[in-house]
């Protein structure tokens, strides 16, 4: 399935990009941002960032499911990512999709 038409983004793209990006040692939360910037892609007009972020939580469970991310890994990853939300909501930004601002918390644990 095309999650970007804008620079030719599939789900196994996401999907291949989440495997390398989780496996390393201090893997960051992956957004939108991170993971088009690890595929060396930019985000063009950014109507695909709400249909990126249901596929990286789509494949987060599937990679799980498959046994090819450790499950303690996803589910921080997960709950990293619903705190992400809370406090984009909390701040009324619900509307931006994720993208540079959120490389900015990943910083802050």
């Amino acid at each position: 399935m095309i999650v970007c038409s804008c620079q030719q983004v599939s789900d196994f793209d996401i999907e291949l990009a989440l495997l390398d990006i989780l496996n390393q040692p201090e893997a960051p939360i992956p957004t939108p941002g991170v993971v088009y910037r690890y595929m060396q892609k930019r985000m063009q007009c950014c109507g695909c960032a709400p249909l990126a972020v249901d596929v990286i939580y789509a494949k987060l469970e599937d990679l799980e499911r498959k046994g090819l991310i450790c499950p303690y890994r996803s589910l921080s990853t997960r709950e990293r990512l619903q705190r992400l939300q809370q406090q984009r909501r909390k701040q009324g930004v619900s509307a931006m999709p994720l993208g540079e601002e959120a490389d900015n918390f990943e910083t802050v644990e």
